[in-house]
């Protein structure tokens, strides 16, 4: 199984920090965002489309991609 990621910043209307969109395989799984700091960010999965299996290098640096973007 390869798992290749992609980070994608948004803007949404529900938050009012920037958020990371976090795809892997061309899946969205998750979303990062710091409504409450940078210190407190949080991650949100999207329940219905998450792999059973996914290589938990590639998680990690997908999250530590997303994290340092919306750190910019």
């Amino acid at each position: 199984m390869q798992n290749k990621f992609q980070i994608i910043i948004g803007s949404p209307t529900d938050y009012e920090e920037l958020v990371a969109y976090v795809w892997i395989n061309g899946e969205e799984i998750a979303l990062i965002q710091k409504e409450e700091g940078i210190d407190k960010m949080k991650v949100e999965f999207f329940g219905e489309k998450i792999k059973v299996e996914l290589y938990l290098d590639i998680f990690i640096k997908a999250l530590q991609e997303a994290r340092n973007e919306l750190m910019k």
